[in-house]
């Protein structure tokens, strides 16, 4: 039997848990397109500017407002309702001065970080795979579908580093370790910060994990729940809120 492909429309009540919505208003939502992030880690930019953002009422005003070239994803401007954003990217509304990061409340669901025009000309990725290729170069892999070539480098999966948008240049790596602030982007501890108390060494059966603590109290976490994102404060200029 033939396959029939990836399906083309998105019901409210299956979308993806990050994305913030009132699941039983209505029956469908726009389903993002492929792209950076994987489906179930983004959603769709109509969605951000209409539900999380509020600044139209309709996806026939969002269109308009996108065809416009009003809004900078990364700072390029991105023109599909589809397109797709995840954790992390950055949104910017020049003519308003408004500028955003993509970010977790405590359940794990997109919310809005508003940020300073300074703030939108670099942004952390996650390294997620490394590889050798032609001429010995190495090639690493982020989070956000970026491929970055190096002659040497030392980084490995779950380590960091700060880009630079307008170039994709390495700003800064920041090496998963002991004494790291991380960011939980998985679980009950969603949205929180947590320094690594210690880092435990996966088998066969187990994946690696990471033993966190937050003010009077530790948690062990998978290491795939984490995001590194400073060595002793936070690199993006991130709100640390309270977590009662």
């Amino acid at each position: 039997m033939a396959k029939k492909g990836e399906r083309k429309s998105q019901k409210r009540i299956s979308a993806s848990k990050v994305v913030k919505i009132g699941r039983k208003a209505h029956t469908w939502l726009l389903k993002e397109m492929p792209g950076a992030h994987t489906g179930r880690e983004s959603m769709a930019l109509g969605v951000v500017m209409r539900d999380l953002m509020e600044l139209t009422n309709n996806m026939q005003e969002t269109k308009l407002a996108l065809s416009a070239g009003a809004i900078l994803v990364n700072g390029v401007i991105r023109r599909s309702t589809k397109f797709p954003v995840g954790l992390f990217d950055i949104i910017s509304i020049p003519s308003a001065k408004k500028y955003f990061r993509i970010m977790l409340d405590k359940k794990g669901r997109f919310e809005l970080q508003a940020i300073t025009e300074k703030e939108t000309a670099s942004k952390l990725c996650k390294i997620i795979g490394k590889k050798t290729v032609k001429k010995g170069m190495i090639q690493l892999e982020t989070n956000d579908g970026k491929t970055l070539l190096q002659k040497k480098s030392d980084l490995k999966p779950f380590d960091s580093i700060l880009v630079s948008l307008s170039d994709n240049k390495i700003l800064k790596e920041i090496k998963l370790d002991k004494g790291r602030i991380v960011y939980i982007v998985g679980g009950e501890h969603s949205g929180e910060t947590a320094k690594v108390k210690d880092i435990i060494a996966g088998t066969m059966k187990r994946p690696k994990l990471v033993s966190l603590e937050e003010k009077d109290s530790s948690f062990l976490t998978v290491v795939d729940n984490i995001f590194v994102i400073g060595e002793s404060k936070p690199d993006i200029g991130l709100k640390v809120k309270d977590n009662e």
